[in-house]
């Protein structure tokens, strides 16, 4: 093949280049966010990569997945459910409260000597109906969702503070046997690992994404983040007040089963436990490029904006740093997005 055949065939680089800004001035902006996300990650296990592997061990590996997925495996599910309320444009800032009262309770029943089956959907319940009562304060009485949720915020603590003050322990055989299990697979450094709060935070990621792309519902809840106070949504024939409602539902329940996996993660229930985990799920799904304004956003993103997250505080320890530098460095990476959606934002209009 000739220098002119090769030139025409592969291109010269600049036509690689342009041929590149052609193809993200094609992209959908929609998907600007997610991919800053993904490049971000992918930047930060890059990094790790060089800096941390060594000749018997990868820094990249199933097991610094497994383990990232084992230990925020309950904000992952924080997270998803509070997708579903900042696409509509809200806000739930209850669902840390939401955590300690069920892990609280969980400690409680078993006291009372519930059996496990309903203690586990008794704790689901009790994130349930806070949700509930944010989506009706917010639908029927026109409260804004920040006054809503914060009121909910203070009652779930209140009651977490009315059932204790001190750290109850959870010793029941089944839960912890529950708590305990897991697949394991590879040997020695390489051994990595699934237990029950991975595939129930998995499970709950893969069913968010059904519903919200490839459902009513879930074009009900992109419609309603148009900021058109869902007149949009009812030209489509849609439901929107229902919409309203069941998005703080479905936050709840999250946090009702964040509070279980929290609890089997711990073994044990807190009335301090999820002070600011609320604000942990909401930097999570901005991370994973939802825009706060509501109507843009992945709950796939959401997942990949829970590994950031995990693998900041994973670099850090590897680093020697204190454990404090992981709130300024999320900061630093949340205040790139912010700004990154803003600019998305001012372009789009």
């Amino acid at each position: 093949m000739t220098t002119d055949e090769l030139v025409r065939t592969q291109g010269t680089p600049d036509t690689v280049v342009h041929r590149a800004r052609r193809a993200l001035r094609g992209l959908d902006r929609r998907f600007l966010p997610v991919l800053g996300t993904v490049l971000t990650l992918a930047l930060m296990l890059g990094m790790g990569q060089q800096r941390y592997s060594t000749e018997r061990v990868d820094f990249i590996s199933m097991k610094l997945l497994s383990n990232l997925l084992v230990d925020n495996s309950y904000l992952l599910v924080l997270a998803v459910g509070m997708t579903f309320v900042i696409l509509t444009g809200g806000i739930d800032l209850s669902v840390g409260a939401v955590v300690a009262l069920v892990g609280l309770s969980i400690a409680e029943m078993f006291g009372a000597g519930l059996p496990l089956p309903v203690v586990l959907v008794v704790g689901v319940l009790i994130g349930t109906s806070c949700g509930l009562l944010i989506g009706v304060m917010v639908q029927v009485f026109d409260i804004q969702p920040f006054i809503a949720s914060l009121a909910v915020m203070f009652l779930a603590r209140g009651l977490a503070n009315v059932i204790s003050v001190n750290s109850l322990k959870i010793d029941h055989p089944g839960f912890s046997e529950l708590a305990a299990w897991s697949l394991k697979f590879g040997e020695g450094r390489q051994l990595w690992r699934i237990n029950a709060s991975m595939l129930v935070a998995l499970a709950v990621l893969a069913i968010a994404f059904l519903v919200l792309h490839f459902t009513r519902f879930g074009r009900s809840v992109y419609g309603l983040g148009a900021g058109d106070g869902g007149a949009a949504v009812n030209l489509m024939g849609l439901r929107p007040a229902r919409t309203r409602v069941w998005v703080y539902v479905i936050s709840g329940t999250c946090a009702g089963i964040a509070g279980v996996l929290f609890a089997l993660y711990t073994k044990s229930g807190f009335n301090l436990t999820g002070i600011g985990m609320e604000l942990d799920a909401i930097a999570a799904v901005v991370i994973g490029g939802t825009l706060l304004s509501g109507g843009v956003g992945f709950v796939l993103g959401t997942g990949a904006g829970v590994l950031v997250y995990g693998l900041i505080q994973v670099l850090i320890a590897r680093e020697g740093l204190d454990s404090w530098w992981t709130r300024v460095f999320i900061g630093v990476v949340l205040l790139a997005f912010v700004i990154l959606q803003r600019v998305l934002a001012v372009r789009r209009r």
